[in-house]
């Protein structure tokens, strides 16, 4: 398989800027679906870069092939974990045992089995030994997989209750948002948010754009009405989670419930929301619910021609992300630089 040019192609500012930032970033990283090739082309190219250590996961003679393939001439920062043939299956039992245990959940025999030789347990299991600083996975493995590893292994981030998406895309010749850059949440994981759900969703998409963002992180509760248009218990919803914020995070940037040209736009900002110092500057976009973000997402995305990168899984409590199965190397390559940037952004805290 030869590598494509449009696999390796990153285009736009904001995300070479991301892989420019993450060149000296030099951690630990775990990648749970080892076995896919594109993972290898996508190595090829990053780690000439960046000198971090990489853990691929899953079968050793796939593997091995496919860096062969891919044309990997210095491996030296290259190790395979195969569950398969691990001497380590009974420590990685205990360790989910244990686990489940202290979450007051009962697994079965046939669970702890299947789960000790699953790549998305493994990696967060390296990643709680602290033998791993972050993983990527998703390019083979389905979104529920690696959700389950990480809540049953990882855990959330202390003051954070759950674990809700984020995408990143950059839509060119674009002057809204960050030069056309923006953070959108929840495109992947909560399809109706509750009241605290959605204010996870304002609090991490800040954490989370503040950590891979130059510039400051500006909030938007977006919704079909702007601050009083309409009324509904939607609605109240947005207001309470923009209060609750604006008390206990007083440093974010917040407006809601808003438009979604009022956020963005700052001559229709100043028409519908006269005083406000960020409407018209948003750069982080909540959704009310999963199918206005995943509709939104796929729109800016197909008929903006927009660079994406997600999904950002966020409130674990250590950053393991999650790929399109349908994903190019480019876009492996970019998530690798993004996920470490996010561990800059935990260790600084």
């Amino acid at each position: 398989m030869a590598m494509r040019m449009e696999d390796i192609d990153i285009r736009g500012k904001f995300f070479n800027g991301i892989i420019e930032r993450s060149k000296n970033v030099e951690k630990t990283i775990a990648f749970s679906d080892g076995n896919d090739i594109r993972l290898s082309y996508a190595l090829k190219y990053f780690s000439q870069i960046n000198r971090s250590r990489y853990i691929l996961i899953g079968n050793e003679k796939t593997i091995s092939e496919n860096i062969k393939k891919a044309g990997i001439k210095d491996n030296t920062n290259i190790s395979i974990i195969d569950p398969q043939n691990s001497r380590r299956r009974g420590e990685i039992k205990e360790i989910i045992a244990g686990s489940f245990k202290n979450r007051n959940k009962k697994i079965e025999n046939d669970l702890l089995e299947f789960n000790s030789l699953n790549n998305s347990y493994w990696a967060s299991i390296l990643i709680k030994l602290k033998e791993a600083d972050c993983a990527v996975g998703g390019s083979i493995s389905s979104t529920a997989e690696v959700l389950r590893a990480v809540l049953n292994i990882l855990g959330v981030l202390p003051g954070k209750k759950y674990l809700c998406g984020a995408a990143f895309f950059e839509v060119p010749d674009c002057t809204f948002g960050l030069d056309g850059a923006f953070c959108l949440t929840d495109p992947a994981i909560i399809p109706e948010p509750s009241e605290d759900q959605l204010y996870d969703m304002a609090v991490s998409g800040f954490d989370t754009a503040r950590s891979v963002f130059s510039g400051e992180p500006v909030v938007a509760m977006l919704s079909y009405s702007t601050m009083g248009s309409a009324d509904g218990e939607e609605i109240e919803k947005i207001r309470k989670v923009v209060e609750r914020v604006k008390i206990q995070r007083p440093e974010i940037k917040i407006d809601g419930e808003i438009q979604f040209d009022a956020a963005i736009v700052p001559e229709v900002a100043k028409i519908k929301v006269p005083g406000s110092t960020s409407a018209g500057h948003a750069n982080v976009l909540v959704f009310p619910n999963l199918n206005a973000a995943n509709i939104g997402y796929k729109i800016i995305q197909r008929l903006a021609k927009a660079e994406v990168c997600g999904t950002i899984i966020q409130g674990s409590a250590r950053p393991f992300n999650d790929l399109s199965r349908g994903c190019f190397a480019k876009d492996i390559i970019t998530l690798i630089a993004m996920t470490l940037l996010q561990t800059e952004g935990i260790d600084n805290a």
